[in-house]
């Protein structure tokens, strides 16, 4: 009997010895065999900015971390969009240095170890945030040449904006722009428009956009054009057009009712379509046109194109 209870303890204590060195086992792969090294790109969100003070340079959008663990954790965290916040309460106007740690990583760093981070501190450049008014001045902007289209009574609403942003950039603006493109088919009409303005980086402008009103004060006549009709395609001579000429009434900035080289950008053209020998089709007409002129009956607006019935290529 003492020999039976011997022989279980044996077995028992046997059976503690195995199940600890598969518990061993088991924490080596786990613990030190699996574990490898990732490297893993974290996007950078910032806050706490003082509200007197702008950020002009030195912001990065994300870090690289590389980090020792479980190769298993590991993969998990590589196929995720990682977000971590740095705390920007303490800069100061001029150059701050911010160190980039373990603890920026937050729960990153308590679940894997931190071998390095990159870049390991940024240097923040700050500005003073300021505002100042400054007045508003038009630029005419004409797609025609300069003495083409006349420009009269321009009124900007409001005439100053208020800028907000770094003091050294704002100390420099005396004034805005503000770019005024010309219609060329306004002339003789008041023309009224919303503009956004355009800013230096970093610098807003209250108001954002200004309403503007002005008349272009040269008029536009209307002119008769005879145009030959181009065909267009890699060998013309297989086909016949008709009619070869068209009229075409077009209106015009005044300024270029009599400016030949203008005039001639006027182009009237055709493309046949795929054509046996002996069929025929009408073909819309395409008209290219000079910037300010307009098409306002092209007589006839079709034309017909009949491929031959023998080939005429050379």
């Amino acid at each position: 009997m003492k020999f039976f209870k011997s022989d279980r303890a044996i077995s028992n204590l046997f059976s503690i010895v195995i199940a600890m060195l598969t518990s061993i086992s088991i924490w080596y792969m786990v613990s030190v065999r699996e574990r490898r090294e990732a490297q893993v790109d974290i996007i950078v969100d910032y806050y706490g900015i003082p509200a007197d003070l702008v950020v002009t340079d030195g912001l990065v959008n994300k870090i690289t971390a590389r980090l020792r663990g479980p190769e298993t954790l590991l993969r998990s965290y590589t196929q995720q969009r990682l977000v971590r916040s740095v705390n920007l309460s303490n800069i100061r106007n001029g150059l701050t240095t911010v160190p980039l740690n373990s603890e920026v990583l937050g729960q990153i760093a308590q679940t894997f170890e931190v071998v390095n981070i990159q870049p390991a501190r940024i240097i923040v450049k700050a500005d003073r945030l300021v505002e100042r008014s400054v007045p508003l001045r038009y630029i005419l902007d004409s797609p025609l040449r300069g003495d083409a289209l006349m420009v009269g009574d321009v009124v900007l609403m409001p005439s100053t904006v208020v800028l907000r942003g770094p003091e050294k950039v704002i100390s420099a603006i005396f004034g805005l722009p503000v770019t005024i493109t010309l219609d060329p088919r306004a002339a003789g009409s008041l023309v009224k428009e919303s503009i956004v303005l355009d800013t230096p980086s970093l610098v807003t402008a209250m108001p954002s956009a200004v309403r503007v009103q002005y008349a272009i004060t040269s008029g536009r006549v209307t002119l008769s054009r005879q145009c030959k009709v181009k065909l267009v395609t890699e060998n013309s001579r297989l086909y016949d057009i008709n009619p070869t000429e068209i009229t075409v009434l077009v209106e015009v900035p005044e300024a270029l009712s009599k400016n030949t080289k203008y005039l001639n950008q006027l182009e009237v053209s055709a493309v046949p379509p795929e054509l046996e020998p002996g069929q025929k089709t009408k073909v819309v007409l395409r008209f290219h046109l000079p910037e300010g002129m307009t098409v306002l009956n092209p007589s006839p607006d079709a034309v017909t194109i009949a491929r031959a019935g023998g080939s005429r290529a050379d």
